[in-house]
């Protein structure tokens, strides 16, 4: 139903483009995507097309967009919940944030602090708790000491059980950022909150320039506490696959005076 309605909006849009009904510039996020698209491979708009025949990829660049704002608020809920328990990283993160101004792309880089948090946010409650793969290849297969003979087999992995492994993390139950020094690189497979190969997600280096963005605007404007109800205290729920939190992450919020 989501492809369906956004696939709409796009043929919507491409009329509008080809009865000139629509300003040269675009003024909205889906018109610069169909110009960029345009651009790149250059389109043509030709009679008779539909958004699908034409355009398909614009359907998962707008999903793509949609599933990291998702994804974004969830992440920058569950930070605050984990930084209500480390106040003085809260202060360190905020005081980078409130130093350093976010004018260009290239400034996002000089949040490494920032990052470090996001990264460590990331291992302690992935985005995605859990997966699955089919076994597709024919014969006997060998995953670790177990023998696959089934060539259906479904294989079900947890990221979360991997991020909070004491073999590959030191603590793993403590936030450090620390741990995320330059140099720093986890065991393979180890650490997937955006899974990894083929698979992965595409939209991740967006997911982490949209994270940054959003921190720096709240650290610069305002001042933010926990201020939880304690009787339901909200909590990373483990029971779907997709990140979901219990009860709400409710804040204290007020005005910053630099």
């Amino acid at each position: 139903a989501v492809v369906s309605t956004q696939s709409t909006g796009i043929e919507a849009k491409l009329h509008k483009m080809k009865t000139n009904e629509e300003e040269l510039e675009p003024t909205d996020m889906l018109g610069h995507l169909i110009e960029a698209n345009k651009a790149k491979d250059g389109l043509q708009l030709e009679e008779g097309e539909t958004a699908e025949e034409q355009l398909e990829f614009v359907v998962d660049d707008v999903l793509t967009v949609f599933l990291v704002m998702d994804n974004l608020v969830k992440q920058i809920s569950m930070l605050f919940l984990v930084l209500s328990e480390y106040p003085k990283i809260q202060d360190t993160l905020f005081a980078e944030l409130r130093t350093k101004e976010i004018k260009t792309f290239e400034d996002l880089n000089n949040l490494s602090y920032t990052e470090k948090c996001l990264l460590e946010c990331l291992r302690m409650q992935p985005a995605l708790t859990r997966g699955i793969r089919v076994l597709s290849e024919q014969g006997a297969q060998r995953l670790g000491p177990y023998a696959l003979t089934n060539n259906r087999a479904r294989i079900l992995f947890s990221e979360y059980v991997m991020h909070h492994n004491p073999k590959y993390w030191k603590e793993p139950q403590i936030f450090n950022p620390d741990r995320w020094q330059e140099g720093f690189t986890p065991e393979p497979f180890s650490y997937m909150p955006f899974w990894v190969g083929a698979r992965g997600c595409i939209g991740k280096h967006m997911a982490m320039m949209m994270m940054k963005l959003t921190l720096s605007v709240l650290a610069r404007n305002f001042n933010l506490q926990p201020n939880f109800d304690q009787k339901n205290p909200p909590m990373a729920s483990q029971d779907f696959a997709v990140l979901r939190i219990k009860n709400y992450i409710e804040m204290y919020v007020t005005p910053y005076v630099r």
